[in-house]
């Protein structure tokens, strides 16, 4: 049976060291049927490793009731992965975070008030262990290390980003969750990405992050000396979150230069996300941060490969790193990590930050070595040095030029082929395939090149025609900058002048046949597969039928049945989505209080009597107080309920959706205000674990912010907050009560059981981790961003209420509607229409024009949500398109597209549009 060990310089499978050259493909986020296409535009990008997680709601949707078929079938990932030659790095979880709803936890969890999320929990470890006793069974036989031919998967990480201080507690959850995944027989290693914060005995610690590469793996090589460095999260970007505007494309030379910091250290790395894909459905999670920081539908994240299957802005400058550091493992698997001399901090090279000149760094070993020379970051804000000398070991010089690039890599005394050895060249290398060696600089510099003690001189081409040169048994192709990108390789052979490949391996030429060298470097001309065309015209969308929701906004829909009053959604069979509420209220004389919902979550769109009256919750378009017209009589009071999703991450991770409390009208609390006093230090831990960036013996500060106040009535104190500025514990009446995360928004109700007939005291301390500048900027902040409210009158508490699942209408309730008859529907409804067959092999989106927010289907797949504008037309960054998956387009009949609109848009000016950036990188 084979064998997966390591030591302090790489992974080892049976004795045979490999080199990790890795990329994310969450196959929940990619349709099925490219799952194959992804993996190979990876496998062309020179990865030879996937990393996927399992995201727990997805296979478990209801306690035992478990989903590993269709697109949730990972062992058929798993096994592609395989069949593409490279292996697998996966992360069962059980918590992922990543910006799924809850972090890929299921909702269902929330419905046991004695479960804890990701801690030592009796009744959270037992469901989790059921369920990674169900994932095992699926892909226990997929391990390298499984007897006959075995499969692909190499490495399990435990959990995901467990950041807490609390040794104890890690020790019960982590140290439970390693021990469920060897009882399960997975017994290839295991990771973690705790950056350093826990872990468990025997597992591998990895890191996460992108910047400062260089200065991390020579950190972890000094901490943990016998294991390998793996970056097993490097992040081009973060999540797009709706209603922040773009982060901007990352510029890709400087992404390439990060990675190429992580080879300078001897480590390996994991790109996270390779591709992006789509938050299909409701998958969409919550980010902390802010107040209405909802993950978007797209999840592109300028990955170098798009959620569409085309190439990102990053795609040529990660790929040329990746198929060196693929081509050439062997350099940095046996490369020396104690090897570490003094250099510049890449940090500040090149003009840098700070600094000037460039950085060398230079990897060596039995295999041979690398230089790198580090330019400036191209984030940054100095001018590059485009330009070196390297001085050589006898005192010869070697000119580098970094050309476009901000990292330039020389290789020096590596074994090529049969008895060709490379003794150094000042250009940098894309890939060996047999005795083909491509190499690559600025085009019109003069390349250098010694094998075997014999120097030659080349220059690299200006033109479109590679140099080509047969030198001590080796045929040596020297491309521009411009030519490399089209090189595509395989193991038999490299092809250039190619526009990509196809997902079996063959070359699509960019003009009628691209130029083909043999692993024994002879060379060719193929014709490959055929040109792909034009973009052709993309379908008209026509035909629109409308199904209002009348009856659920009046409240006469038979659907609504009766509940005790103000419920979670999960638990009204809502575990996503949206809900109906029905609140049937006995006003006894005409009235229009202003009310809040307590606690609830995310927006609620409140109808009185069938007309709508406002939004309350979170995001553009809402408010947190309502006037809320009641005459004398009955009165119907509607609510949708809107859950964008639930927090990814944080301290607040399961919070809970839907209308919770009652309505109730408020009024600010006369006489309190706050100040500044001194207290004792709270020990976080002792509060509260796990705590996430805390550690044992950490506390809060002494200088807190008090808001003392006289209450001897029984009603409720709301707290009403606004963008909280730090950290902090909240103290009512010396207890501590809840943490609040940096920028939280929201109410906290406080009722007679934690209040006093008298004086009460309402504190908050931050946790001691600010300067005395940010400290102070803080205390300041906390008395403008919470405001102390008194609760008048619940004015829902003795209505009779009711429920009702939201869903689409019956195929009767749909009208047709002319295209000038759409604007004006003024509340939420349904549309829906029919388009012509889709050609094939060109991204197709939808351009979101005239509508608001709401959801859309395609041929009855949920594509996800939308959020364009708000209900004024108001425009909400940052996406206003979703892509059509061509696999889930019908090629031979009409497509059917259905939207939902929360706010009375329609859609007069949608339009079907194809990807103007070309086509997929594997077609």
């Amino acid at each position: 049976m084979p064998s997966v060990t390591y030591d302090g310089r790489s992974f080892m499978l049976d004795g045979r060291r490999i080199w990790l050259v890795s990329g994310s493909i969450h196959y929940a986020r990619v349709p099925r049927e490219c799952w194959r296409d992804r993996i190979a535009a990876a496998r062309h990008a020179g990865l030879n490793c996937i990393e996927t997680p399992v995201f727990w709601s997805r296979h478990e949707p209801r306690p035992g009731a478990y989903d590993f078929e269709g697109q949730n079938d990972v062992r058929h990932f798993v096994e592609l992965i395989g069949q593409a030659g490279m292996v697998c790095i996966l992360r069962p979880g059980p918590y992922i975070g990543s910006g799924w709803d809850m972090g890929g936890l299921p909702a269902w969890l929330l419905s046991n008030p004695d479960l804890k999320l990701r801690s030592a929990n009796q009744p959270f470890l037992e469901a989790a262990g059921k369920f990674l006793t169900a994932l095992a069974g699926q892909i226990r036989d997929l391990q390298v290390t499984s007897p006959g031919q075995g499969g692909p998967l190499l490495l399990v990480q435990n959990e995901a980003h467990w950041t807490c201080g609390h040794d104890d507690e890690a020790r019960g959850y982590l140290g439970e969750l390693h021990r469920y995944l060897r009882e399960n027989g997975l017994n290839v290693p295991t990771i973690n990405s705790n950056n350093l914060w826990q872990g468990v005995e025997g597992e591998i610690d990895c890191w996460s992050g992108s910047e400062a590469m260089l200065t991390v793996m020579r950190q972890l090589s000094t901490v943990k000396p016998d294991q390998p460095r793996l970056v097993i999260d490097f992040s081009v970007t973060a999540p797009s979150v709706y209603s922040e505007g773009d982060a901007g494309t990352p510029e890709p030379m400087a992404v390439q230069r990060r990675l190429a910091e992580i080879l300078a250290g001897c480590g390996q790395y994991n790109i996270d996300p390779f591709c992006g894909g789509t938050n299909f459905g409701f998958s969409g999670g919550r980010l902390p941060g802010g107040a209405s920081r909802f993950v978007a539908q797209s999840n592109d994240r300028h990955a170098p490969v798009t959620e569409a299957g085309t190439p990102g802005a990053s795609y040529g400058a990660v790929r040329r790193i990746s198929m060196f550091a693929s081509a050439f493992g062997k350099v940095f698997s046996h490369a020396n990590p104690e090897y570490r001399p003094v250099v510049l901090d890449p940090e500040q090279a090149g003009g840098g930050r700070t600094g000037a000149g460039v950085s060398i760094s230079h990897v060596s070993g039995q295999q041979g070595g690398c230089v790198f020379v580090f330019g400036a970051d191209p984030a940054g804000p100095h001018g590059a040095v485009k330009h070196s000398t390297l001085l050589l070991a006898g005192g010869s010089t070697l000119p580098v030029s970094l050309g476009e690039q901000a990292v330039a890599w020389c290789l020096f005394d590596v074994h090529l082929t049969g008895r060709s050895r490379l003794d150094y060249t000042n250009l940098n290398a894309l890939t060996l395939v047999g005795r083909t060696l491509v190499l690559f600089g600025p085009s019109g510099s003069e390349g250098l090149v010694s094998i075997n003690g014999s120097p030659i001189e080349v220059n690299v081409p200006k033109g479109k025609t590679p140099e080509v040169i047969d030198h001590e048994g080796v045929t040596i192709v020297v491309c521009s900058e411009q030519q490399v990108d089209k090189v595509y390789a395989t193991d038999e052979a490299v092809y250039l002048g190619c526009a990509g490949m196809t997902a079996d391996n063959q070359p699509i030429p960019e003009g009628r046949n691209c130029m083909m060298f043999n692993a024994e470097g002879e060379q060719s001309t193929t014709t490959g597969a055929a040109k792909a065309p034009k973009s052709p015209k993309a379908p008209n969308l026509s035909g629109w039928e409308c199904a209002e929701t009348r009856e659920h906004i009046d409240g006469s829909s038979p659907r609504y049945a009766a509940i005790d009053g103000p419920a979670d959604l999960t638990p009204l069979g809502a575990q996503t989505g949206y809900g109906w509420y029905r609140i049937t209220i006995r006003s006894g004389a005409t009235r229009k209080p202003k009310v809040i919902a307590p606690c609830s979550g995310d927006r609620l769109l409140v109808f009185v009597d069938g007309e709508e009256t406002g939004l309350l919750g979170f995001g553009p378009g809402s408010v947190n107080e309502l006037a809320l017209p009641l005459k004398k009589g009955v009165r119907q009071v509607v609510v949708l309920a809107d859950n964008l999703g639930r927090y990814s991450t944080g301290a607040d991770l399961g919070d809970k959706k839907g209308l919770l409390r009652d309505l109730w009208e408020v009024t600010p609390l006369k006489g309190v205000k706050h100040k500044q006093v001194e207290s004792t230090p709270l020990n976080l831990l002792e509060f509260r674990k796990p705590l996430w960036e805390v550690r044992e013996g950490d506390v809060t500060s002494t200088d807190r912010v008090q808001w003392a106040f006289m209450h001897r009535k029984k009603s409720p104190i709301i707290l009403g907050v606004d963008h909280f500025p730090a950290r902090a514990v909240l103290i009512v009446n010396d207890t501590p009560v809840r943490f609040l995360e940096t920028g939280w928004t929201g109410h906290i109700f406080l009722d007679e059981e934690q209040l006093t007939r008298g004086n009460n005291s309402i504190e908050v301390a931050f946790v001691d981790e600010l300067d005395a500048e940010a400290l102070g900027a803080a205390i300041k902040g906390a008395g403008t961003a919470v405001r102390v409210l008194e609760g008048v009158s619940a004015v829902t508490d003795k209505a009779d209420w009711a429920f009702a699942k939201w869903e689409a209408p019956s195929e009767a309730a749909y009208e047709s509607v002319a295209k000038a008859h759409m604007e004006g529907a003024a509340c939420p409804a349904w549309w829906r229409c029919n388009f012509d067959p889709a050609e094939a092999g060109v991204p197709l989106f939808l351009e979101l024009n005239s509508l608001t927010k709401g959801q859309v289907y395609l041929n009855g797949r949920h594509l996800g949500r939308y959020w364009v504008s708000t209900f004024d037309g108001t425009p909400v960054p940052p996406q206003h398109r979703v892509w059509l998956p061509e696999c889930w387009l019908n090629t031979d009949g009409p497509n059917e597209l259905l939207l939902f609109d929360e706010r009375g848009g329609h859609p007069g000016k949608c339009r079907l549009v194809h990807e103007p950036s070309g086509r997929s990188v594997i077609r």
